[in-house]
């Protein structure tokens, strides 16, 4: 029988409750008070709010650093000025979108896409049109464009002394398209391009398509007929850094004899059997 005088109880509505049991079940009350779902929710968001705040302010996020590709007339600095030079804004915040329309404005640039690569960088690649060429054709000079394209008899404000001459192709004289119906000639003057070589390139000769001729400075150079473009393009590129960093000076080179060019070298120059 439960002593009525144990104070380890009491009556409650007629019960007898343990003393332990109601400190028990106040203690709990007050450590969910304590630690209630909003609290926890008010101090995740803080700590969201906090990450989010350091990233906008933070110079990690700041564009540094700008590159431009594909851009061969176009100075750097003017594509930069048109989309308002963005050097120290945050990239997060930077619409490259908006930007691209303003580069595809400038004279020659054909296309413009901007890419945004975290932390702090920009890629803006840029495709040209412009004048590249001319051709003398009845007594007229038409010129044509870097894609192959005829551009017609007037250049503009354009500087023809940055032009290569193209001879002896079988011009189309339709203003807009391609200068020659020839895809081959159209593949080849798009690719010897892309080397560096190009820059130095006098004269590109198409009269006859088994025998192209290219005039590099005052390098005659048999490439042969339009077979295997690249891979002739690039024996070229491999002759001639060869013989720049000999400081051989070379007076012609014949590609068309298969796997073993044939190079002659000024008597002048330092003589050295050149093997490709």
């Amino acid at each position: 029988m439960q002593n009525s005088n144990d104070d380890r109880y009491f009556k409650k509505d007629g019960r007898t409750v343990n003393k332990k049991y109601i400190a028990k079940k106040h203690s709990k009350k007050k450590e969910s008070k304590l630690f209630s779902k909003w609290f926890v929710f008010f101090l995740i968001m803080l700590a969201l709010a906090s990450i989010v705040y350091s990233i906008y302010v933070h110079s990690y996020m700041k564009i540094s650093e700008i590159y431009i590709t594909g851009n061969n007339i176009t100075p750097d600095t003017e594509i930069i000025g048109q989309i308002g030079n963005p050097i120290g804004e945050n990239i997060l915040l930077y619409n490259a979108k908006e930007h691209e329309p303003n580069i595809s404005k400038m004279t020659y640039i054909e296309n413009a896409s901007i890419k945004k690569v975290f932390p702090n960088l920009l890629n803006i690649n840029v495709e040209e049109d412009y004048p590249l060429f001319f051709q003398n054709s009845e007594g007229k000079k038409y010129y044509i464009s870097n894609k192959g394209t005829l551009l017609g008899e007037s250049l503009k404000d354009f500087d023809e002394s940055l032009l290569k001459e193209i001879k002896g192709a079988n011009l189309r004289k339709n203003i807009g398209e391609n200068f020659t119906g020839s895809e081959a000639s159209l593949n080849f003057i798009r690719a010897i391009q892309k080397f560096s070589y190009f820059n130095e390139v006098k004269q590109l000769n198409l009269e006859n398509k088994a025998e192209i001729g290219i005039m590099i400075n005052d390098i005659d150079v048999k490439f042969g007929d339009l077979n295997d473009i690249d891979y002739k393009l690039k024996i070229l590129d491999n002759i001639l850094n060869d013989a720049r960093q000999k400081s051989i000076t070379l007076i012609s080179i014949d590609l068309d004899n298969g796997d073993n060019p044939i190079v002659k070298v000024s008597p002048e120059s330092y003589s050295e059997n050149l093997n490709y």
